[in-house]
């Protein structure tokens, strides 16, 4: 008994031992050792300009004075020249009695669509096909906030719905329901037509169903000689009562002004990104076509895009992000970099057990860090040897003396990754901090 609790005492001392030993090697490592690794990952960054500016297009207003208007086309939408804008009624009764008829038209053609469909399997199919992708559709105008766009998509999932329903039914007695809505549909007709007016577009383009005042004050034209002061003075005009308006051609432009010392490093006729604060969820690709003269430390820049007009035409003034350039690459600190004795950037990386010089292109300079793009990891003496460090082949050789083997010992730091990104080196650092562990 006694023996087995000597035993006992021995083994919980022996590990106590061991664990202390443990960690006092880890925080020799720690404190004493100046070399300490970090996480390498691939990385984005983005030179861009803080821009608050203005929407501008070539637009023309359709005044209207009336009260009872229905507008017959949703938000940027095309319409040609003469295509009925709205139309407008001269009492309730006839808004009423246009509203039923386009009710009992949207019945007839559900019932004119079951009458010749056959009830088969490939009808069903397709009808079945059709009512998920309207679902989705509803789904993403809502999620997106494109509520305009509902006003279309809901009616026409209903009808397909109905369509449906009458396809499964079967086409017994719809002969005399059409019968039925033909006779109803004529008598409306001449109530619904006899208080009704149209208004016309007077030129083709997109359509928009707000006008804010800004159409006569922002043109095109007036962006060729504006200034700086006339742009932050720009008022809307008062508007009348309107049935929305048409913008013409595919072009709009956006106004802002910038620190004197930014419109520098800009350059007429150059292709740029712009990323609304707002309004639109993706960059838009835009060419500066202007940059006015200096005014008070500010120059008014310009501009202008042909593509994505009806996402915009609900715009006006907006915060903005102007992306000059772009870089993508290896984001290593600053203090990781060296340079050799030939004039070679780049940094060392943790092979098993061993630091090798790793030559590194500079890609892209910030505050503290830098975007690399990893070169090939050069010759330095004795024999070469492969290695693979997380599905990477690296060739390398014995490193030179200097700088890697410390104190006469590798470095013994084991590498890491990030989850989802290839393992290109880890930069060693002569600072204490282990970042990203």
């Amino acid at each position: 008994m006694k023996s087995t609790s000597v035993s006992t005492k021995i083994i919980t001392i022996l590990l106590l031992l061991a664990v202390i030993g443990y960690f006092a090697v880890q925080g020799y490592n720690y404190f004493v050792s100046p070399e300490t690794t970090t996480l390498v990952y691939r990385y984005h960054s983005e030179r861009s300009i803080a821009l608050r500016g203005y929407v501008v297009r070539d637009e023309q207003v359709v005044d209207c004075n009336e009260t009872l208007i229905e507008l017959k086309h949703a938000e940027g939408e095309r319409v040609g020249q003469g295509d009925t804008i709205a139309s407008v009624y001269r009492s309730a009764d006839a808004l009423n009695a246009t509203q039923q008829l386009e009710t009992l038209r949207a019945q007839k053609e559900q019932l004119e669509y079951a009458k010749s469909a056959s009830s088969d399997a490939a009808t069903a199919l397709r009808l079945d096909t059709d009512i998920r992708e309207q679902i989705i559709s509803v789904r993403a105008a809502y999620e997106s906030g494109a509520y305009s766009s509902l006003d279309m998509l809901i009616p026409q999932l209903k009808t397909t719905v109905l369509k449906r329903e009458y396809a499964y039914n079967g086409s017994d007695d719809l002969t005399a329901k059409l019968d039925e809505l033909n006779a109803q549909i004529t008598a409306l007709s001449g109530a619904a037509s006899g208080g009704t007016t149209r208004i016309t577009a007077p030129v083709s383009g997109t359509y928009s169903a707000v006008a804010d005042g800004y159409e006569s004050v922002l043109t095109p034209e007036v962006l060729e000689t504006m200034t700086p002061s006339q742009l932050s003075s720009a008022a809307p005009q008062s508007v009348s009562t309107t049935v929305g308006k048409l913008i013409q051609g595919s072009a709009w432009y956006f106004a802002a002004n910038v620190n004197e010392e930014d419109a520098a490093s800009l350059k007429e006729n150059s292709r740029l990104t712009l990323r609304m604060a707002s309004g639109v969820g993706f960059d838009l690709p835009v060419t500066l076509t202007r940059i006015s003269a200096a005014e008070n430390g500010k120059c008014l820049i310009v501009l202008k895009s042909t593509r994505y007009l009806s996402y915009m035409t609900l715009l006006r003034e907006q915060n903005a992000e102007l992306i000059i350039s772009a870089y993508d690459g290896l984001r290593v600190p600053k203090n990781a970099l060296r340079v050799d004795e030939n004039g070679v950037s780049g940094v060392y990386c943790l092979v098993g057990r061993v630091a090798y010089f790793k030559p590194v292109s500079i890609v892209y300079q910030g505050s503290d860090y830098c975007l690399v793009e990893p070169g090939k990891i050069e010759a330095a003496q004795l024999g070469q040897h492969v290695q693979r460090v997380c599905g990477v082949r690296l060739v390398a050789q014995d490193a030179p003396a200097d700088g890697i083997h410390l104190a006469g010992k590798p470095l013994v730091r084991k590498a890491r990754t990030a989850p989802g990104h290839k393992l290109h080196g880890l930069a060693q650092q002569h600072r204490r901090q282990h970042h990203g562990q």
